[in-house]
């Protein structure tokens, strides 16, 4: 059985969003999950729409008058029971402190309970008191859900150290995740801050991140998750694939399919070739040099080139999208939307214009505010963060002899 304790001390990360929208993915995916609302606030509950002021809860269940199995709240969510809280359970870290094996009071009672579960999603609350270390106690992993912002990445320090404090004083190994969350794909400072948490926390951050998106405020209100109020939402996919990663476990299959996808990505921008794709038929438009035409549609992937320098051009079309607005960003122009771009509507064809050295170039659409790859680029790469690169090839023209 997989104990994961959802835990960050600074509010507004995404913490009781990602252990509703994990415990709820988790069971689409036929896991049998129970959901441990750890914060007096009661959030955890309120987000998938129980209302449990009036019922027993984890309160009851530490001062013994329940027992665990007694408050839960069954099928919440497919494939979802809950442990529900109440602010009643704030008063609980005082009584306890007197009492014996009081870290372990939550371990003992999940050790109590049927074997039935897969997985005790835990959503910890947001101060480090004995509550906190109750959820640390139990779990056999922490998820540490990170928003972008530079005071985040100061909280998760200080977090890690009371982990290690948990493991040292109970001879304890508690991997940590962490999960990139409330990610805007649009700005700049989003890509920045991703590389910083990369370079900080490599061989902890998971291979998943999740978009910012109206949706998950959205389904709060409800009292929905995602998966069900918006299921074909980034956020949703998100979660979806975060599930999946926990499903066929951390350090299974599934991470070195991802680890073998980012090696493969490395390798394709450094110029490594590319296989040819015979079925797919590239988007090209090129200048109106014929030879430049000729050479281009050669070649794989959306290339078109008319040399200027050191520089092509290169035209990208856009006549079979439904949408109303269409913008570019990627490694040829810093992940700036449309920076350097030219965009011009041809015969009805929107066209997007870039003047760009011969190279490989990682690159995703923003179509109507949303990221997301070129759905008409066969030619795809996974990046750093395990969202999906379409990869764009430009090459010199080819010189073409006439008789």
């Amino acid at each position: 059985m997989t104990i994961i304790a959802v835990a960050n001390q600074k509010g507004g990360c995404g913490k009781t969003t990602t252990a509703i929208n994990l415990a709820a993915c988790l069971g689409k995916k036929n896991q049998r999950v129970l959901l441990v609302d750890m914060d007096p606030q009661g959030h955890a509950s309120l987000g998938l729409g129980e209302h449990c002021e009036d019922l027993a809860g984890l309160y009851e269940v530490f001062l013994h008058d329940a027992e665990l199995d007694e408050v839960i709240l069954p099928n919440v969510a497919q494939g979802v029971d809950l442990a529900p809280a109440t602010i009643s359970l704030a008063a609980v870290e005082h009584l306890l402190a007197d009492i014996p094996k009081r870290e372990r009071q939550l371990a003992m009672h999940l050790e109590h309970l049927p074997k039935k579960y897969d997985f005790i999603i835990i959503d910890c609350p947001p101060t480090l008191g004995l509550l906190a270390f109750n959820a640390l106690r139990a779990a056999n992993q922490v998820l540490i859900p990170l928003e972008m912002s530079v005071f985040a990445l100061d909280g998760i320090d200080r977090l890690c150290e009371t982990i290690a404090l948990v493991e040292d004083k109970y001879d304890l190994d508690i991997p940590i995740q962490i999960l990139p969350t409330l990610v805007d794909y649009r700005t700049r400072f989003s890509y920045n801050m991703l590389k910083e948490v990369r370079d900080r926390f490599a061989e902890q951050l998971l291979p998943v991140s999740i978009h910012y998106t109206v949706r998950l405020k959205e389904a709060a209100q409800k009292g929905m998750p995602v998966i069900d109020y918006a299921p074909f939402s980034p956020a949703a996919h998100d979660y979806d694939r975060l599930s999946e990663y926990y499903v066929q476990g951390y350090e299974s299959a599934f991470r070195e399919k991802v680890i073998a996808a980012l090696d493969q990505a490395e390798a394709i921008v450094s110029s490594a070739p590319v296989a040819k794709q015979e079925t797919e038929k590239p988007r090209i438009v090129a200048s109106p040099d014929t030879a430049a035409i000729s050479a281009a549609s050669n070649d794989t992937g959306p290339i078109a080139g008319q040399e200027t320098k050191d520089r092509q051009l290169v035209t990208l079309t856009f006549g079979n999208m439904d949408c109303a607005d269409i913008q570019i960003a990627g490694d040829f122009n810093d992940w700036q939307p449309d920076h350097g771009v030219e965009t011009r509507i041809v015969n009805g064809v929107l066209q997007k214009i870039l003047n760009i050295k011969p190279g490989a170039y990682q690159y995703r659409l923003i179509v109507d505010g949303k990221w997301q790859e070129d759905p008409d680029n066969p030619l795809q790469v996974t990046n750093n963060y395990g969202e999906i690169n379409s990869l764009l090839r430009v090459q010199k023209p080819r010189v073409i002899a006439h008789a």
